[in-house]
């Protein structure tokens, strides 16, 4: 039977819950079942919330795996590439865009677009009529985006106008210390709130910290912007203090931004004035006050936002750091009597897992996902390869030949599709590396600087014991080293060795 790879896409996220999927899988199921000489191929690619229009599908999506797994010669001629339309494999500009269809109709790839029935082959490329059809509906679907973003902008630009001319809003989303009002039109204070606000940048004006203001808040079992009682952490006094929204200031995102949108003064209603907001902002909104100015690299955080407590789940934060590199873990529920987490030693702890896991971290793979199926993929290969040697060898001396060649196909077939989702499967699970961490002189600046990056791509979370000094390390591709000693020498050789001994993603110490 010939293979069909179904690939399906829709720009934004909110089109999950619509018709969209669901209509395209209908439309595959549908030319199946109309096409018995074919079968559906396992793997199906999906872009869900990516745009075709500015190529991001393209660049990061299932449709760029797609692209590598042609050009590497990964799937075999005369499959077919079923889409609804052209338009889900490019919405650019019409040369980007009938080059990505040539280049895949170049491979001996078949695109069949199912609303219209249209088959294109490599033979479509000598055929004017079918390169002027797929041109005029690149050209459609083109000028459809530009349309659709242009009216997009121009909605949005006339709802700013009238927020700044009438006071009007633009999306019910506000702020927690406000609410929107009966009639849909404006925002309204929630009195309890904003006093509660204003308190707090008049204790950072008295010169108290923020971790101060938080335990003073918690005492007195003040309720915060979700409505929990004495729940305040450092981490959100400090960005409220540093918001704009609170003067009334309407502060597009930092994409908008990006593209000349500006903020709307007197968008909100005022809840901190100018004056007041102006004078906190010459504070250091430093968790524990102001800092002395210094040089010292150790100050640079290695694992800052990846790494939790994992007694309460805060962000562990550094303290006593001095010119050597020594230091201590510590978790800021501890000060506010919220933990009893103990503090850690920093200098080991950071030493072990740099030496053990990080410069190691390529070894790590989730076994079911990748290391498994792809021994497995790996394995069955060889041994289709050897069979189709014997059965090449039967062909000289079978008087009936029909069956064995068939055969020969099927396991060519085979050989083809395993090779397609082993590639799917490395690329998708890929993770970044360097080249030789230990080459990186971490009493730098700039070499701590590239080590946390490094940290920061390959790690989502590691979640610091520091009463047993264990951590559990989640990477970001979803494998997990359970209780891993941070203050024992571990031998980085041998924890490689324990993989092999794994069989799904996880490795328990």
């Amino acid at each position: 039977m010939k293979k069909a790879i179904a690939y399906l896409r829709f720009s934004t996220s909110s089109q999950q819950y619509g018709d969209s999927l669901r209509r395209q899988n209908k439309l595959v199921a549908e030319w199946l079942d109309s096409h018995p000489n074919y079968l559906l191929d396992d793997l199906t690619y999906k872009d869900l919330g990516l745009s075709a229009f500015d190529g991001s599908h393209a660049v990061h999506g299932a449709f760029s795996e797609f692209m590598e797994a042609v050009q590497g010669g990964y799937i075999p001629h005369g499959t077919v590439l079923l889409v609804e339309s052209l338009d889900r494999l490019s919405r650019e500009k019409i040369g980007e865009a009938t080059e990505r269809l040539r280049s895949i109709l170049s491979a001996g790839i078949d695109v069949v677009t199912l609303t219209d029935h249209t088959h294109y082959t490599k033979d479509s490329l000598d055929d004017p009529y079918s390169l002027i059809k797929a041109i005029l509906i690149a050209q459609r679907a083109n000028e459809e985006s530009e349309i659709k973003s242009r009216r997009m902008k121009s909605a949005w630009q006339k709802k700013r106008e009238d927020a700044e001319a009438s006071g009007r809003i633009i999306t019910r989303s506000c702020p927690r210390w406000l609410r929107v009002s009966h009639d849909g039109k404006s925002f309204e204070l929630i009195a309890e709130h904003a006093a509660t606000l204003q308190e707090i940048f008049r204790l950072r004006l008295e010169g108290n910290s923020i971790n101060g203001i938080t335990k003073m808040l918690n005492d007195r079992n003040v309720v915060t912007l979700t409505g929990e009682a004495g729940r305040w952490n450092p981490s959100t006094v400090e960005k409220l203090l540093s918001n704009k929204a609170l003067t009334g200031v309407y502060v597009p995102s930092y994409r908008t931004i990006a593209n000349g949108i500006q903020e709307i003064p007197g968008y909100f209603p005022r809840v901190i004035a100018d004056k007041t907001f102006s004078a906190v902002r010459g504070f250091r909104s430093r968790p524990y006050g102001k800092d002395k100015e210094t040089n010292n690299p150790w100050l640079i955080n290695l694992f800052r936002s990846v790494m939790t407590c994992k007694a309460c789940g805060h962000s562990i934060m550094l303290n006593g750091i001095d010119a050597r590199g020594m230091g201590y873990y510590v978790c800021p529920m501890r000060r506010l009597h919220r933990c009893d987490a103990p503090a850690l030693r920093r200098d080991i702890a950071d030493a072990n897992l740099i030496r053990t896991v990080l410069a190691v971290v390529d070894k790590f793979q989730p076994g079911r996902t990748v290391k498994v199926p792809v021994r497995i993929l790996q394995d069955r290969n060889i041994l289709i390869l050897k069979s189709i040697d014997q059965l090449v060898e039967a062909l000289q001396v079978a008087p009936e030949v029909t069956a064995l060649a068939e055969r020969i196909k099927a396991l060519h077939r085979e050989f083809k599709s395993n090779e397609v989702t082993m590639h799917a499967l490395k690329s998708r699970e890929r993770l970044a590396t360097v080249n030789d961490i230990s080459l990186l002189n971490l009493a730098l600046k700039t070499d701590r600087e590239k080590c946390r990056r490094f940290v920061m791509r390959n790690f989502r979370d590691i979640r610091l014991d520091t009463a047993s000094k264990t951590c559990d390390i989640l990477f970001s591709n979803g494998f997990r080293l359970l209780n891993f000693p941070l203050l024992k020498s571990t031998d980085p050789g041998q924890l490689v060795s324990a993989l092999a001994y794994t069989d799904d993603e996880t490795l328990v110490l």
